[in-house]
């Protein structure tokens, strides 16, 4: 089965939607019935002119993007990983929806998470382990992208299963640290929506309402421990691909061209 169908298939998490859709604001997502627009979402020709040095970019990112995404074959057969991450995410989300994070900052929290998880000894008999270390990942997360972040305290909201002190938190925080070698700022699906819709020339309100259903989209996907095991670039295309063919269906085979030209596939 393809990624795409998969995609189709998905069955989301209710609570990866109630937290995000509280944060809509009663504004509709792309794709519901009811929401078309009569001006065209997406340019239908790329801007060539002036972008030759984008791809050494994405050259750049696709060879970055292996260096930190690890074999996560292990993680999805063990049952009590895969029941660890769902728990440890579901806070992640509700605290998302609290504080009002962005979506790249979820992104890291989870990338931190997974990676950590997958090169650290998870140790059963500690079931408050995920909860420290979804706590430690998203502090980290903050830190790297929100512009005001929680105090450690006020970060472990919505009904913590755990609360851990600040000096416990931080002993966490240089573990996955060490853990991850410091690689802080890695490739993920979101570096490649940036690229592809600068490639695409998107520019209008509208191209940021395209940008942040492909972000609402994203999120969702993660939550799902399967799609660990996809790299950054075929989660990207795939969900861009997903979102144009909800929003522009009649020229959704010239977009995909489009976008297949961009990735050089």
């Amino acid at each position: 089965m393809s990624l795409q169908e998969e995609i189709q298939q998905i069955q989301s998490p209710p609570w990866i939607l109630d937290a995000l859709c509280c944060e809509e604001n009663g504004n509709k997502i792309c794709g519901e019935s009811g929401t078309v627009k009569k001006e065209t979402f997406l340019p239908l020709f790329l801007i060539e002119h002036d972008l030759f040095w984008e791809d050494d970019e994405l050259i750049s990112l696709m060879s970055k993007e292996k260096e930190t995404h690890l074999c996560y074959k292990d993680v999805n057969s063990d049952e009590s990983l895969v029941l660890a991450r769902k728990d440890a995410l579901e806070w992640t989300f509700k605290v998302k929806a609290h504080h009002r994070f962005n979506a790249l900052t979820i992104v890291l929290a989870v990338n931190y998470f997974d990676r950590f998880f997958a090169s650290f000894k998870f140790q059963k008999d500690n079931p408050w382990m995920g909860q420290l270390a979804a706590v430690a990942c998203l502090s980290l997360a903050a830190k790297v992208e929100e512009t005001q972040v929680p105090l450690l305290l006020d970060l472990q909201v919505e009904e913590s299963k755990y609360v851990f002190d600040s000096k416990t938190i931080q002993r966490m925080e240089l573990l996955v640290l060490s853990t991850l070698k410091w690689r802080m700022n890695p490739v993920t699906p979101i570096s490649f929506f940036d690229h592809i819709t600068r490639r695409l020339g998107l520019r209008t309100h509208l191209h940021w309402e395209f940008l942040h259903s492909c972000e609402h989209l994203l999120l969702i996907l993660i939550a799902d421990s399967k799609f660990m095991l996809y790299i950054p670039s075929i989660l990207a295309a795939a969900t861009m691909l997903y979102v144009i063919k909800e929003i522009e269906p009649c020229h959704y085979l010239e977009y995909r061209k489009q976008l297949l030209r961009v990735l050089k596939t």
